[in-house]
């Protein structure tokens, strides 16, 4: 049996992915996502609606060496709504070298501050950031965040990473050589920044968290002798679900979002402060025809948010899913829906 029939109704693209749960049994993950352009305060169903980032996409060349502007597809659920800010840090006026960047929605809200670049110098003895230098934006990515790979270390191989974010910038390992020319982060957390050589600090942004990164890697559970003797291919007993959750700190929801919250952009604009309100069309729904059962329905939540300020697009994700028998050959249709919203309706 090939690949099932997909009849798509919304006006949203959609994706069936199949993937496996905490017990390695197979599932049908349904994904619905919305693209919304910014208009004002305003937001207008896009014309051109963009696909499912299946594969996730990078802002570099490999995950190694790069932060994800879109994460991977690769969670059947997530246990609340992700909320993620993609763009640039605009300066406030001609020749300054500092802002800050403020992103709300709805209960959530996080700020970041934003200075020129800079770096570690010695001067009379004493060792100091040099004096931010003037811009006009600033990418608000990891790699411009606290973090990284020191490499003072005698061999490659005993280099300290920066687990948390090891894309980023300034980290260095406790008792490191100091370093003329070290850059410091663009973006650091106001209430704590850096102010010494070595010091470690908060890592700070507003975009998605790679799964190998710390605070997230440490919920897969553990990988151990243990596992490999009495669990795998199953996940690890202590694996936690709140894995799968992928936006930076903070930015996570208490739950799933509505739809109707207010969004608030501050200083990551060059029209200055973005305000409107998240639409709200029904959830969608997937009626699922399975091979010898009975038609199933599936729900979905609305788990990720996110607001692009350099393509002035809103993207809303739905995911749903289903817990198959043998794999993907179970499923032969898949209508999806969103009541009452039809492609033309949204027009």
């Amino acid at each position: 049996m090939g690949h099932p029939h997909i009849d798509n109704r919304t006006p949203f693209a959609f994706a069936d992915v199949y993937l496996q749960n905490e017990e390695a049994r197979p599932v049908l993950v349904t994904v619905v996502r919305a693209t919304y352009e910014i208009a004002g305060r305003l937001l207008r169903v896009a014309e051109v609606q963009a696909p499912v980032p299946i594969a996730g996409e990078l802002y570099g060349d490999s995950p190694e060496s790069s932060s994800y502007r879109y994460e991977p597809e690769a969670a059947f659920i997530k246990l609340a709504t992700d909320v993620v800010l993609i763009g640039h840090a605009y300066s406030p006026r001609v020749g300054a070298h500092e802002t800050q960047v403020t992103f709300q929605v709805g209960a959530l809200s996080k700020t970041v501050n934003v200075l020129g670049d800079r770096v570690w110098v010695k001067w009379a003895g004493a060792v100091g950031p040099s004096r931010p230098e003037p811009f006009e934006k600033i990418p608000l990515v990891y790699e411009r965040a606290f973090g990284g790979v020191d490499k003072s270390a005698s061999t490659p191989q005993a280099a300290a990473v920066d687990i948390r974010n090891p894309v980023g910038t300034g980290f260095r390992a406790a008792g490191s050589p100091f370093e003329e020319g070290v850059r410091l982060p663009n973006l650091e957390d106001p209430s704590d920044a850096v102010v010494r050589y070595g010091q470690v600090v908060p890592v700070a942004g507003f975009g998605f968290v790679s799964s190998n990164w710390e605070p997230r890697a440490s919920l897969a559970g553990t990988y151990d002798e243990t596992w490999m003797k009495e669990r795998m291919p199953l996940f690890p007993k202590n694996f936690d679900r709140r894995f799968y959750n992928a936006a930076s700190h903070g930015l996570v929801a208490h739950g799933y979002l509505q739809g109707d919250e207010v969004v608030h952009v501050r200083g990551a604009s060059p029209a200055g402060v973005l305000s409107f309100k998240l639409p709200a069309p029904p959830r969608p729904v997937c009626l699922v025809s399975l091979l010898r059962k009975p038609d199933t329905v599936i729900e979905t939540r609305l788990d990720t948010v996110v607001v692009n300020t350099d393509e002035d697009k809103v993207y809303m994700t739905w995911r749903g899913h289903l817990p198959l028998k043998n794999g993907p050959h179970d499923v032969r249709h898949v209508l999806i829906e969103t009541p009452g919203l039809t492609r033309h309706t949204a027009r």
